[in-house]
């Protein structure tokens, strides 16, 4: 009860860690850690054509080697992988490609993929 006579209000389970958070987010001696790499990691959308990884390195085609690979997203769960150059197409599960995008070696992932598909 507060002063007046009137319950005091709920305190959501939260509200510390808000607090907390917000707090820190004001302290210059919290900073957020670096990316990793050379370049600055970009998110892809799904609604983008993607022929580069977040890492900006090109997408290489693992049937002819030409750099003319890229993926789309028909929807939010699969992304499919396409040649421009030659014939080759795999599909997989958009967490699959995500595995792949966010790892240092994406085209040998591709690849190794694409073999893994083959037989």
């Amino acid at each position: 009860m507060t002063s007046k006579g009137k319950p005091a209000p709920k305190k959501s389970e939260y509200t510390d860690a808000e607090a907390t958070a917000q707090n820190l987010s004001k302290d210059p001696g919290v900073k957020t850690p670096p990316v990793s790499g050379k370049a600055k990691a970009v998110p892809h959308y799904q609604h983008k054509e993607v022929t580069t990884s977040i890492r900006q390195e090109k997408l290489v085609c693992p049937q002819c080697g030409e750099p003319t690979l890229h993926a789309e997203f028909p929807d939010q769960f699969e992304a499919w992988v396409k040649c421009s150059s030659c014939d080759f197409f795999m599909g997989m599960s958009n967490d699959d490609w995500h595995r792949m995008e966010n790892s240092p070696n994406i085209n040998e992932k591709i690849k190794k993929m694409a073999k893994k598909q083959e037989t």
